[in-house]
């Protein structure tokens, strides 16, 4: 009987950037991981009913389907689609420099915010939640807010797929206006690699305690972005300025580092005191912590 690959290789940037499409990409992700968790994070009495997964030592017995168990002989549990008015908000960066790619990475940034963010948006559709998608450079190419009728997955799917990276990021206006379009009680899923907006985004997250949104923001960066690991004569280019500087990396890496780590240092700290959750994601890691992060922070808001 062949077995079930694990669930960290499932969800690993490389497993799952062999797949073109997003929404496949969404699809094997998000049911492979609900499937792997040891309860159903969506059921609950008087909610839709929306489809039976194997049981699992622990769930509630309640929710077990006697009928199925008494032709099959096997234990299914019933999963229920909540009824919710929540909102999820993606907030995707897609300027020039959402586009690096480093030397061992399986993927670009942005490649690695487009799937995280699809199968967000899944895993919150499946959730009963309503879900919308905000991608800005220079200034927003992309505005689909969140609302119930169908179909909203599929575009937001859509544009992620079609969506190339490039540009000037404009964290602050960005941010000014979607504060100006949060309606109901939700989260915002801030994704990005935040450069140049470490002294600019955490102030202004400082309304959102006010509001009924709690906010999220996951740092995306290539591991060779924070370890800095070139060694012989390299060409620097600007993604978004299109300037270049060749230079040999022992002579800026004591400076580079320093520097980096400042900027994680400022970034986290103002998060922090902003009340926004912070995580720092690396372009080779599994995207299951971060899908259970939000399912986390859904149970808290209810």
């Amino acid at each position: 009987m062949p077995t079930r690959p694990p669930l960290v290789d499932l969800l690993s940037p490389a497993t799952l950037h062999q797949v073109g499409s997003l929404a496949m990409i969404a699809r094997i992700a998000v049911n492979g991981f609900l499937s792997g968790l040891h309860r159903s994070i969506s059921q609950g009495q008087g909610g839709e009913f929306l489809q039976y997964r194997n049981y699992y030592p622990g769930d509630d017995l309640k929710y077990v389907d006697w009928k199925v168990f008494a032709k099959r002989e096997k234990f299914y549990t019933k999963v229920y689609r909540e009824e919710t008015n929540m909102d999820l908000l993606i907030v995707a960066d897609a300027s020039g420099s959402m586009d690096y790619q480093g030397t061992t990475a399986p993927c670009g940034k942005w490649r690695y915010a487009s799937m995280l963010a699809a199968c967000l948006a899944y895993l919150a559709t499946k959730q009963g939640d309503n879900v919308g998608l905000y991608i800005y450079q220079n200034e927003f190419s992309e505005i689909i807010p969140p609302n119930r009728r169908g179909g909203n997955l599929e575009r937001v799917l859509a544009s992620l797929q079609r969506q190339k990276p490039g540009g000037p990021a404009n964290h602050r206006a960005a941010w000014q206006s979607i504060t100006n379009r949060l309606k109901n009680r939700g989260i915002v899923v801030f994704l990005s690699d935040f450069l140049e907006g470490e002294n600019i985004l955490p102030p202004l997250l400082n309304r959102l305690p006010n509001t009924r949104h709690d906010c999220a923001a996951f740092h995306i960066l290539d591991r060779d972005e924070i370890e800095f690991p070139f060694s012989q004569s390299t060409e620097f280019i600007s993604l978004e300025e299109n300037s270049r500087l060749r230079t040999y990396p022992e002579y800026v890496q004591e400076d580079y580092q320093k520097g980096m780590n400042e900027f994680l240092k400022t970034l986290s700290e103002g998060f922090r005191d902003s009340q926004t959750e912070y995580r720092l994601l690396k372009t080779d890691e599994t995207l299951a912590h971060f899908l259970a992060a939000y399912l986390r922070r859904r149970e808290r808001l209810h």
